[in-house]
């Protein structure tokens, strides 16, 4: 097997050696945070550590953890793919719902294997996907055991389609055969459809029975000097004659359409089931003759112009938008109305720093689930952790009868409130800069100064040049005196103190946040 999907840990390798020159990446950035929604990331769930302990949301291990549902109940369904386990959490704590430890192979991670019956004696080799169908079943995509996989409310595991041998057959789901399945999702009348990752198919199964939809790709590449090898190809149209490559994520629209992950093409297509056909809805590229993939990139926008990184887990929101997981772009973006935006994580940027959530760090987000109130999940496999982006909520207690000043939550006492001129916002220099730690000191020359360990800026009034500890620079508008109070521009505290500054129309507060912090559960 070759190429990005083999398994959790080549992925992350590839993470570190197929990034595209971030050259652009901050201007891809700024140019859409006027309209950024308030959200902030932070870590739901694991420590970070690699390992296979159950426990707290805070002390829990997960390894390279690729895929994240939600069940009837509420509960988070996470496939944990090396651990070979599926992990829940629910009520604050971490457990292992199915596969069972055999023991830890070469490389240290935990051994493989293949065993249906009870959840603590089953055996699973890189689960990759997970879905919950109408009867509370957790359907697994299987990838190393080449199956779909199924464990009842009760606790039994199944195989419900393949036979554990890597193939390309259709028929009766005991004997069809699939390679390396990444991702599957379930229609409410209870199909399962399979991204058949590594045999560039989409299959479906129903009654028992296993369908390919697309044709089968011909394509191959001469990868090295008289080395060639089966890879995927490209081709909307009529479903029956459409070709992917590497699809590995799955989700189903309100009119019970598949969007498709298609990872290896660089895109996100669509299928209409009804109407039999395929189309591209975001992404794009030329597939070299003689390369297994469409070359990655960066770009958001319009989505025929946008393009992604090894594409992922996807799903589909409430209205109607897409969540993706750009997985080796380190960000997850949204499709909505024909525009593709990145909604959190910093372009080719890996990290693992909570915060705002277009300036937090994320590493290989390999999947997304929408949840309640506009939030969704994300299994953030190089971090080993389950995140989480929630909107911004703003304190108790904003009335909007006077503009206020925030600090990430706490609301800042003052009996002097911002003001607006001219289109500037200008706060009080004291009530903000003491809360953020500079101590502020008034010279007799009129100059204010503003220190905190060797940084320090002093600052006149009535002048837009400002000196540094680090050289001068320019405000867009003077500071003023006013009841006393020297008042400077909000827009200083955001782009020399490296903070994030909005504005909260619906309370009329200045919101300032610190773009990034510790990890916070």
């Amino acid at each position: 097997m070759n190429g990005y999907i083999r398994n959790a840990a080549i992925i992350l390798l590839a993470a570190l050696l197929v990034l595209p020159a971030a050259a652009s990446a901050a201007e891809q950035r700024d140019a859409v945070l006027d309209n950024a929604p308030l959200h902030e990331l932070r870590t739901f769930a694991g420590s970070g550590e690699l390992g296979e302990s159950d426990g707290t949301r805070r002390t829990a291990e997960f390894r390279l953890p690729a895929s994240v549902a939600v069940d009837a109940e509420g509960r988070i369904v996470v496939a944990d793919t090396g651990n070979q386990m599926i992990r829940t959490i629910a009520d604050g704590e971490v457990r292992t719902a199915a596969g069972m430890l055999i023991g830890f192979n070469d490389y240290g991670y935990p051994s493989a294997g293949y065993a249906d019956g009870p959840a603590d004696e089953a055996a699973f080799d890189a689960p990759s996907g997970v879905a919950v169908d109408r009867r509370g079943r957790i359907i697994v995509a299987d990838a190393g055991n080449h199956a779909i996989r199924a464990i009842s409310p009760d606790g039994k595991v199944t195989t419900i389609a393949g036979t554990g041998i890597l193939g390309l057959t259709d028929g009766s789901a005991s004997q069809a055969n699939f390679y390396y399945p990444m991702d599957v999702a379930v229609s409410p009348s209870g199909v399962i459809y399979v991204a058949d990752t590594l045999n560039h198919v989409i299959r479906k199964i129903e009654n028992g029975r296993v369908t390919t939809l697309n044709a089968m790709s011909e394509r191959a590449a001469e990868i090295f000097p008289g080395v060639v090898e089966p890879t995927g190809d490209f081709r909307d149209g009529a479903l029956s004659e459409a070709l992917f490559n590497e699809p590995s994520g799955l989700a189903l629209d309100a009119q019970g359409n598949l969007y498709v992950a298609d990872t290896g093409n660089q895109r996100i297509r669509y299928i209409d089931l009804k109407a039999g056909t395929v189309t591209t809805v975001a992404g794009g590229g030329e597939l070299p003759k003689d390369a297994m993939y469409v070359e990655g990139g960066y770009a958001d926008g319009k989505a025929g112009d946008a393009r992604f990184n090894a594409p992922r887990g996807i799903d589909v929101t409430p209205d109607g938008g897409l969540l993706i997981a750009d997985s080796l772009n380190h960000v997850i973006r949204y499709l909505k109305d024909g525009v593709v935006t990145t909604v959190a994580g910093v372009p080719y940027e890996s990290g693992k720093w909570d915060g705002v959530s277009r300036y937090a760090y994320l590493s290989v987000p390999t999947d997304v689930q929408s949840i309640e109130d506009g939030a969704f999940l994300i299994a953030d496999g190089g971090n080993n952790r389950i995140r989480i982006v929630r909107p911004y909520e703003a304190p108790a207690g904003l009335e909007g009868s006077a503009i206020e000043i925030v600090h990430n939550r706490k609301v800042l006492e003052s009996d002097a409130e911002p003001v607006a001129v001219d289109g500037t916002t200008f706060v009080p220099v004291r009530v903000i800069s003491e809360e953020l730690g500079y101590a502020v000191e008034y010279g007799a020359d009129g100059i204010t100064t503003l220190k905190q360990d060797d940084a320090w800026y002093r600052i006149r009034e009535g002048s837009k040049t400002v000196e540094s500890s680090s050289g001068s620079l320019e405000l867009p508008q003077a500071p003023f005196y006013r009841a006393g109070r020297l008042y400077l521009p909000v827009r200083f505290f955001a782009e020399e103190l490296d903070l994030d500054v909005q504005w909260l129309s619906g309370v009329r507060a200045v919101l300032i946040r610190d773009k990034q912090t510790e990890l916070q559960y």
